[in-house]
């Protein structure tokens, strides 16, 4: 192993650090490195699009470079190792169409900006697209949670807990039905004036509001004909 490469293991490493770090110290090839970085890099932006961090990204390479010591001097291409694996931790499912807004990529807002040289107020509008996030995961459902009970720098034995308590909802109602139930608490506390919720078990009251706020979303949805996904255009 190269010095540099001993004093970037245990630190986080960006794509091309990652990419070097599989040619050079996993694969250890005779020879042509230079274009198998190139195209690790590559693989690794692809890696990141469906929902890979870095960082598990190489536990993934690790693992199977501790599993399969000779295998992994004959990998040529970073998808042999990853094939149809999903990213770890996605609480969303392949395929299915969420109409919460936390699970989904859609245009930024309509802006008017003033033109520093006309002085005139110009509009600047996205194309309309409607994807879906390629990942959700419990600290994403966590943080939404604690947003919207106010709560800051929860604590590590809290967090546990709550983490416990939404995987048992998550074997019961589906992950939009818990991220409507977390805002309609949020709005029909704020209306009657009462505390924010913050056991997470108290969602289960909700849960029948959540899914009318839900229901509502799709008929519209229906009625607007973007019920489906609509990708986004690829720029020239």
């Amino acid at each position: 192993m190269t010095t540099w490469i001993k004093s970037r293991c245990d630190e986080t490493m960006n794509r091309e650090e990652l990419a070097q770090y599989f040619v050079y110290e996993l694969v250890q090839p005779s020879g042509n490195a230079e274009r198998r970085v190139s195209t690790a890099i590559l693989a690794l932006e692809r890696l990141e699009e469906l929902g890979w961090t870095l960082e598990e990204i190489k536990q993934e390479l690790d693992t199977f470079a501790k599993s399969y010591p000779q295998i992994i001097r004959n990998v040529y291409h970073l998808e042999e190792i990853f094939g149809q694996k999903e990213p770890p931790g996605n609480l969303m499912e392949p395929d299915v169409f969420y109409y919460h807004n936390e699970l989904r990529e859609v245009p930024p807002p309509t802006r008017i900006v003033k033109d520093p040289v006309t002085g005139q107020f110009i509009r600047t509008d996205s194309e309309f697209y409607l994807e879906m996030k390629r990942r959700f995961t419990m600290n994403d459902l966590l943080a939404y949670w604690y947003r919207s009970n106010g709560t800051v720098d929860p604590k590590e034995h809290t967090r546990r807990q709550d983490e416990a308590r939404f995987r048992y909802l998550l074997g019961i109602y589906n992950l939009d039905e818990i991220l409507f139930a977390i805002d309609c608490a949020k709005s029909l506390r704020e209306e009657r004036q009462q505390s924010p919720l913050r056991n997470v078990f108290e969602l289960e009251r909700y849960i029948e509001d959540a899914r009318q706020m839900l229901l509502e979303k799709i008929n519209v949805h229906k009625l607007a004909g973007i019920n489906q996904i609509i990708p986004k255009k690829v720029q020239a």
